[in-house]
């Protein structure tokens, strides 16, 4: 996940403080997903609402831009399958 989420950060080197921040960022997008009701069910669908979580939150310091829609799409679709198996 660290390696996608600097892809996503577009970042090509490391800059001082990544080898610490950047795995708080995931650790932290993690725990927001568990709170919403997402589990790590191991797909690669979950391992990139995780990413693009941390990517948002990374970004949000800055511009303060809401979450984007694709991210609330993503977790809602998680979320559902979740419902589905649970209904199986």
């Amino acid at each position: 996940m660290l390696a996608l989420l600097k892809l996503d950060l577009q970042r090509t080197a490391d800059l001082p403080g990544d080898s610490e921040y950047l795995p708080a960022l995931i650790s932290t997008a993690r725990a927001s997903l568990e709170r919403q009701g997402v589990k790590d069910d191991g797909t690669m669908d979950y391992g990139m609402a995780v990413v693009g979580t941390a990517a948002w939150i990374y970004r949000k310091r800055i511009s303060g831009e809401a979450e984007p829609a694709y991210l609330r799409r993503l977790r809602l679709d998680l979320l559902l399958a979740r419902g589905r198996e649970a209904e199986a």
